[in-house]
């Protein structure tokens, strides 16, 4: 007999598998046994990863309002040519 103990995590949650496997057989035995202190360090990683997503998402969304704030007195400013189409007998087909 081997005796078995395999930290996995099954359909998102941390478990231990705790058994043993007969060689010659090849049967065994074993359960799953919730595995708090594995629990504890992935919801940790996972925490990490989600602040850091939001602070990611926090600093573009601010670059980004600071990038049309820059944006908008230039548009007041200085029309893009051909916005304002300004006398339009020039672009009339004779």
């Amino acid at each position: 007999q081997v005796y078995l103990k395999a930290p996995m995590i099954l359909n998102g949650v941390c478990v231990i598998w705790r058994g043993w496997i007969d060689l010659h057989r090849l049967d065994g035995m074993g359960c799953l046994e919730y595995d708090d202190e594995r629990a504890q360090h992935e919801d940790a990683l996972a925490q990490a990863a989600f602040e850091e997503a939001r602070r990611r998402t926090r600093d573009f969304e601010d670059r980004d309002r600071s990038h049309r704030e820059d944006l908008e007195p230039r548009r007041q400013q200085d029309p893009s040519p051909g916005s304002n189409m300004g006398n339009t007998d020039d672009h009339k087909m004779r």
